[in-house]
């Protein structure tokens, strides 16, 4: 954990940066539309395929099948937590899918593979990479159930939103290293300049759609910060506490724990929009936990360093 504040600094400069860039006319709407394609299509999947290199092949034969397990786990128990949050705060009955919705809809790779290889190292791209994997082929099945109306007699789910990209990275990315395949370092080397440019893109991005918010209308959302508290920090610190006494390897852990506080994906707005929800409430989401991640996060780095 040493020097993960540093580094969380780092990428909180690069959200004002965004935010400064934003307020000055140098990153629009379009360009940010742009640059998010850009992220998700081109150098996400490189920054995935260039981490196999990283990954120590000692520690791996623990480190993999435990990332699959605790990432299947984390959308069940993501879920969980969203139902927790309804009953707690009460929720009116018609926004209780969206805050599960929420809760499962989390930014694994726009904010979490760039926050998580900042932490741990670049080592922990391919344990992200599963986590992002797994926790979107959910997402992209009983995620968008949640949303899905019920009146009508079968459910429609845009399954071609699940071949992107990026989860092409991830596959090929797990296979490489499954197979003990090691890219030349001429290809390597190219893919990790280009990957490399994903964490500060994404952070940009995050400062100009915090600059596009009407802060005003987030912080009216009460049921939001409490929710945030929950979801983000305490679910996670006391997942932390159980599973630390049952998982062996403490990197798969602090993936596991670091993923589950990322906040409500980019994309929540549009796949309720998608689905003939409103899109303001987990816009709000959105902003909101978002900005509140780059407190947790520290929070959470220092609580697990203490142990």
């Amino acid at each position: 954990m040493e020097g993960a504040l540093s580094q969380m600094a780092t990428l909180l400069a690069a959200v004002a940066a965004g935010y400064a860039a934003a307020g000055l006319g140098y990153l629009d709407d379009y360009v940010k539309e742009r640059l998010t394609k850009l992220l998700l299509n081109v150098t996400l999947p490189c920054m995935m395929l260039a981490s196999v290199g990283d990954v120590n092949q000692g520690t791996a034969g623990v480190q993999i099948p435990w990332a699959f397990a605790l990432a299947a786990a984390q959308f069940f128990l993501l879920l969980a937590t969203g139902a927790l949050c309804n009953a707690v705060l009460r929720v009116p009955r018609s926004e209780r899918r969206i805050y599960l919705f929420m809760s499962v809809c989390t930014n694994t790779g726009f904010i979490g593979l760039p926050v998580v290889a900042a932490v741990l190292g670049d080592g922990s791209i391919i344990l992200s990479s599963i986590f992002i994997m797994v926790i979107s082929l959910f997402l992209y099945s009983i995620g968008f159930a949640l949303l899905a109306p019920r009146e009508r007699g079968r459910l429609s789910i845009p399954w071609r939103s699940a071949v992107n990209p990026a989860m092409a990275g991830c596959l090929l990315a797990i296979a490489l290293f499954l197979l003990g395949v090691r890219l030349p370092p001429l290809v390597e080397g190219a893919l990790d300049v280009i990957g490399g440019v994903t964490a500060p893109i994404a952070m940009m991005l995050v400062g100009v759609i915090m600059k596009g918010a009407r802060l005003r209308d987030v912080a009216t959302e009460w049921r939001l910060y409490p929710y945030i508290a929950i979801r983000q920090l305490i679910v996670p610190a006391a997942l932390f506490l159980a599973l630390r006494l049952i998982v062996p390897d403490a990197t798969a852990l602090c993936v596991f724990v670091l993923m589950f506080a990322m906040p409500v994906g980019s994309m929540a707005p549009m796949f309720a929009g998608q689905f003939g929800w409103s899109q303001e409430l987990p816009a709000k989401g959105t902003v909101l936990s978002t900005a509140s991640s780059f407190v947790v996060v520290p929070v959470l780095v220092l609580y697990m360093a203490s142990f």
